[in-house]
């Protein structure tokens, strides 16, 4: 969660609220948006200085505004560059198909009919959020950040989620299949 923050940071100074809305809206799939978990991270960040908080007014309200610092920018950076890790990957779902042979027949089809219905609510997002990425991409972004790079790569995890997402849909719906023709 805190990379996830600092990165968030680099790219705009946003308010803690600001923050969870757009871990909400776009990246809910990776990570935790719950105000207890950013309000945590950034608090964590805070007290190693990796972000600052100035207070800004806005009309009658109070807001923090969090900044990230050398520091964060200095600890994103090693974080981002270094390779990624295929046994960080799990899916612990595997664990519910690994020992579905234990479950009754008809809750067994129900679990994967059900999967298979989250999966598709899970594609549709993810294709509304490739939408709101392309609009984004043709807006005019504030200077200081190689943008075409930025939303390049977030792009390729769009792309990527839909790929997941489409794969584990028609390998799951040939599976009930299966289980439906000879249970």
């Amino acid at each position: 969660m805190e990379y996830l923050l600092l990165g968030l940071l680099i790219l705009s100074p946003m308010t803690g609220y600001e923050l969870q809305q757009f871990i909400k809206k776009n990246l809910a799939l990776i990570c935790s948006h719950s105000a207890g978990s950013v309000q945590t991270a950034l608090s964590k960040l805070e007290k190693e200085g990796k972000v600052t908080a100035s207070e800004i007014l806005t009309g009658k309200r109070r807001k923090k505004k969090f900044f990230i610092t050398d520091a964060g920018r200095s600890a994103f950076s090693g974080w981002v560059s270094q390779p990624m890790q295929a046994e960080k990957v799990k899916n612990m779902e595997l664990a519910r198909l690994f020992f579905a042979g234990l479950a009754r027949p008809e809750e067994r089809l129900a679990a994967i009919r059900d999967y298979i219905r989250q999966m598709k609510e899970t594609c549709q997002i993810l294709c509304a959020i490739r939408e709101q990425f392309q609009y984004l991409n043709r807006r005019e972004l504030p200077p200081g950040t190689d943008w075409p790079q930025v939303l390049r790569f977030q792009g390729y995890t769009i792309q990527y989620g839909i790929a997941a997402a489409e794969f584990e849909i028609n390998w799951y719906s040939r599976l009930l299949r299966e289980l439906e023709e000879q249970p």
